[in-house]
Order: C-alpha cells, then sequence, then structure tokens
C-alpha cells in the first residue's frame, strides 16, 4: 500500500477502509462480486495474479446468479487469504495440510455469518432485501434493479468483505512478518 513498499506505516484501519472503499466502488460500477472484492484486495495487498482473477469469476451471485452457493463477497475474500497463506501445489502433492490457512478462512467465514447471517448468496440477499432473489427470474431482477442492487447493497456486502479480509491479512501478515516481502500501494491513490 505504501510508496516506499511497507504495509507497516498504515493501520489495520487504514487499510480496512481502503480495501472497503475499492471493493464497494469495482461493486457498484463493474459488478461481479467476487472479482469486485478481490480486485480491492489486489490493490490493496498488490497481487497480480490473473489467473486466479479470472478463475473466480464464476462465484458471482453464490454461482452463475443462482444464489445458492457462498457469497462473492466472502469468495474475493478467501481468495485473497488462500493467495498468501494457501496450501501450494507441491505441499499438495506431498499430502501436507494446511491447517493454518483453514484457521483464518474460518476466522473470515465465522465473521461475515455474524455479519449478514450466513455465508450464501441468498442469505445476504434475505438480510438486505428482505427476501431471496432469483437472478435468473425477469420480476426477480427487476426487483434488484429497482432496489438499487448494486448500487448499494451488494456494494455494501461486497466491501464488507474486502473489510474483513484485509483485517485478517493485515495481522497476519504482521504476524508472520512476511510484510516486507511484498510491495504495497498507497492507500491515497
Amino acid at each position: 500500500m505504501s510508496s516506499n513498499g511497507s504495509l507497516t506505516l498504515y493501520t489495520k484501519e487504514e487499510v480496512q477502509k481502503k480495501s472497503y472503499d475499492l471493493a464497494y466502488e469495482y461493486e457498484k460500477e463493474v459488478h461481479y462480486c467476487p472479482q469486485a472484492c478481490f480486485a480491492a484486495l489486489a490493490d490493496v495487498f498488490d497481487i497480480h495474479d490473473d489467473v486466479l482473477f479470472r478463475s473466480i469469476f464464476g462465484f458471482h451471485g453464490g454461482g452463475g446468479d443462482s444464489g445458492i452457493g457462498m457469497c462473492g463477497g466472502l469468495v474475493g475474500g478467501i481468495a485473497a487469504l488462500s493467495f498468501f497463506f494457501g496450501r501450494t501445489k507441491t505441499e499438495f502433492n506431498l499430502g501436507v495440510s494446511n491447517c493454518y490457512a483453514t484457521g483464518i478462512v474460518k476466522q473470515l467465514v465465522d465473521e461475515f455469518k455474524e455479519e449478514f447471517g450466513g455465508v450464501r448468496c441468498r442469505d445476504c440477499q434475505k438480510k438486505m432485501f428482505g427476501k431471496e432473489i432469483d437472478f435468473w427470474n425477469e420480476s426477480d431482477l427487476e426487483f434488484f434493479e429497482e432496489a438499487s442492487g448494486h448500487e448499494d447493497k451488494c456494494s455494501i456486502i461486497v466491501g464488507k468483505g474486502a473489510e474483513m479480509a484485509s483485517g485478517i491479512l493485515w495481522e497476519e501478515l504482521h504476524r508472520t512478518e512476511r510484510i516486507t516481502k511484498k510491495v504495497y500501494k498507497n492507500p491515497q491513490e
């Protein structure tokens, strides 16, 4: 986040605010919740991985706009945590488990569930819209658009997902001293 390459210049709260603001704007302007969340975290934590970015695309709207899968605002956060702490292909081939990454992902899932009453897209829909939405149903889609779904409701969820994930990342990167191994951007940019 900083021009001199050190995240230590920024408080956890500054990192979380920047992550929230970027994710909110990305969801509002270009949509596709998992990519909006991950793009914000990628900007803040200087992640450059287009394959991962493309790979999470289909998780939008609970998976192909089905609503039945995990919220994309959570998926993007999990992808960022996994980018830094997930199991490598070598570890996979050796049968090495990664309880550390599993624990921090569980922390994010628990925080998200506490905030939105669940982790599925439809759980978040009920919290924000008062009902589940079927994006493949014309009248539900009209309701979503009239209720400013992308303009504020989904943007809030995606922003909160990025905020939560960035807080965990900030803490874990400081704890593991990995912070000096990456270059971060200035939050004022």
